[in-house]
């Protein structure tokens, strides 16, 4: 097993070593994310660039609308859909640089081993050939994805707000583009659970990161008693959280059977030299420290905020509402993919099962955003005096272990 020290990262707490492993999905080019956090861009793009951006988020704009037709969906649907994925392909080809030299670069924490991220110092051209290329291979896997038509559409109404993020309208002019790689990223890189698993999972990280910046705006702008932008920027995080919750929802495309068979053992030994968890993604560790700032800058009863700043309090309630089901939607899928089992990373066979887990962290954050929310979830969370027994294996044999 080789181990080595990590570097910091801004606004993450860092594991103390990194275990090295393969990537679940070694075909996938390792995808860098900015070492900054920051998935947005300060300087505007190159003229083509910029012009395929445009035809990208208005072709995601039209999709959205027909995944929300009033009316039902239809051929046009599909139209839609195919015209957005080619935009959006047509966005990563433009705007590809040559890609760096990734075998220097140290994963940060395990999961971004696993899942083939890295983390870089890089421009914004750098920036905006990773980030559409990561939209374009989830839109492209959505296609065919099963998926609810609004969740589709959550996760396409964060994709417009993620790429407008990369043309800044005030943004001072790009240099020159550096001559067009002669192999670029492929945005279609297989239609199996595990790549579905892998890509979205990227995009989801994306959204995390986008999420905690929109929130840490909020919170800043509160500080000031800047209301506007304080309204805009939470109304923003509440739909990237919307996003990144569709996202979850969009991995886990499969059947339990599927998940047990294919993506579980890629997570655990002897795949994997310990087992994973998600309790140390640093994009969401980034977004959840940034919620509790929050909470703790702006901490008026949503009652109290509502009589003198109604617009505050109203867009602070939908972020919270937005937050708590999240979680709630993890519990979701989490008993749909693993069932009342136990998570990978939980040795005790008598311990929690990976639902009863999520779902008294849902409660505690509904606790938590009780008196914040316009209709807060009053929750009593009471202690357990004992272990319950663990459940009796249908085979007599051990239970086997899962994730969640």
């Amino acid at each position: 097993m080789t181990t080595w020290p990590s570097p910091a990262r801004p606004d993450t707490e860092q594991d103390s070593e990194v275990t090295h492993m393969a990537p679940a999905c070694p075909d996938i080019p390792i995808v860098v994310l900015p070492s900054d956090n920051s998935v947005s861009c300060r300087t505007a793009p190159s003229a083509p660039v910029r012009a395929a951006l445009t035809a990208a988020v208005d072709a995601l704009t039209h999709l959205r609308d027909q995944l929300l037709d009033p009316k039902g969906t239809g051929p046009a649907l599909r139209e839609a859909l195919d015209a957005a994925v080619a935009r959006t392909g047509r966005l990563a080809a433009e705007a590809a640089v040559t890609p760096m030299d990734t075998a220097s670069l140290i994963p940060i924490v395990p999961n971004h081993d696993y899942f083939g991220v890295r983390t870089a110092d890089i421009d914004d051209a750098y920036r905006v050939s990773e980030i559409s290329t990561v939209i374009a291979r989830t839109l492209a896997d959505l296609g065919g994805a099963r998926l609810d038509l609004n969740d589709r559409a959550a996760e396409v109404r964060a994709m417009v707000l993620i790429l407008k993020g990369l043309s800044p309208q005030d943004g001072s002019p790009a240099p020159e583009p550096p001559a067009a790689p002669a192999e670029r990223a492929p945005n279609r890189v297989g239609d199996d659970e595990l790549t579905r698993w892998v890509i979205t999972h990227h995009f989801y990280f994306v959204l995390n990161l986008a999420a905690a910046a929109a929130v840490s705006r909020a919170t800043a702008a509160l500080a000031d008693q800047d209301r506007d932008t304080a309204v805009a920027a939470l109304r923003e995080a509440a739909v990237l959280v919307r996003g990144f919750t569709a996202a979850m929802i969009h991995s886990g495309d499969m059947s339990s059977a599927c998940y047990d068979a294919v993506v579980r053992p890629t997570m655990q030994p002897p795949a994997v030299p310990a087992a994973l968890t998600g309790r140390t993604q640093p994009e969401h560790k980034a977004f959840r420290k940034a919620m509790r700032k929050l909470v703790t800058v702006c901490a008026e009863p949503f009652a109290e905020l509502a009589a003198v700043e109604p617009e505050i309090a109203f867009a602070r309630d939908v972020l919270l509402d937005a937050d708590l089901q999240d979680i709630e939607r993890h519990v979701v899928i989490t008993a749909a993919l693993v069932g009342d089992d136990q998570s990978i990373v939980q040795g005790d066979e008598a311990a929690e099962s990976a639902i009863a887990i999520l779902r008294t962290m849902r409660h505690v954050r509904a606790t938590a955003y009780y008196d914040l929310m316009r209709f807060g979830d009053g929750v009593e969370i009471v202690p357990r005096t004992a272990l319950r027994p663990a459940r009796p294996s249908d085979s007599g044999t051990s239970p086997q272990s899962t994730v969640g």
